[in-house]
């Protein structure tokens, strides 16, 4: 988000603030979770009551991190145009959403921060066996066109598969 951290904060508070006078749990429900809160603001730039709107509404799906299903399908996507060094000079205050919704009463960082760092360690491990793996079918396939007669090999070579 542009702008510091408290006058983020502050203008959150005062949304904080705004409730219903005779029954507060009728809403507005204010969310504290930082992938609520970005789904708020993408619903507040959409035509949500025209069909096009609606349909793209539903398809958002918003995280704290990245859960192990979307690791396995591999959906995640970044939007080179949409990231803070290309929307804003290096110099301007800026904000961190999980920060601000730490502030405003969001209690689930810690737990966020510690699935991420397993989830990293295990892309890490997954990474090195993967690498390892590799090295293996490289050593192998090089043997095996040591082995092979020259004419196969320039075969081989001229359709690119050595």
């Amino acid at each position: 988000i542009a702008g510091t951290e408290i006058r983020n904060k502050i203008k959150y508070l005062q949304y904080l603030r705004k409730r219903k006078l005779t029954n507060p749990t009728k809403g507005p429900f204010h969310h504290r979770a930082p992938s609520d809160v970005f789904v708020r603001a993408v619903r507040s730039m959409l035509p949500r009551y025209t069909k096009r709107g609606m349909r793209a509404l539903n398809s958002l799906v918003a995280y704290e991190g990245v859960p192990a299903n979307v690791v396995r399908t591999g959906g995640r996507v970044v939007i080179p145009r949409a990231q803070r060094h290309a929307c804003y000079r290096s110099e301007r205050p800026y904000t961190v959403l999980g920060n601000m919704c730490k502030h405003v009463g969001w209690k689930y960082s810690d737990v966020v921060a510690k699935l991420e760092q397993a989830r990293v360690e295990k892309a890490s491990r997954h990474h090195k066996k993967q690498a390892k793996l590799r090295d293996a079918w490289k050593a192998a396939r090089k043997e095996a066109l040591a082995k092979m007669p020259k004419h196969n090999v320039a075969v081989l070579k001229k359709f690119g598969y050595s």
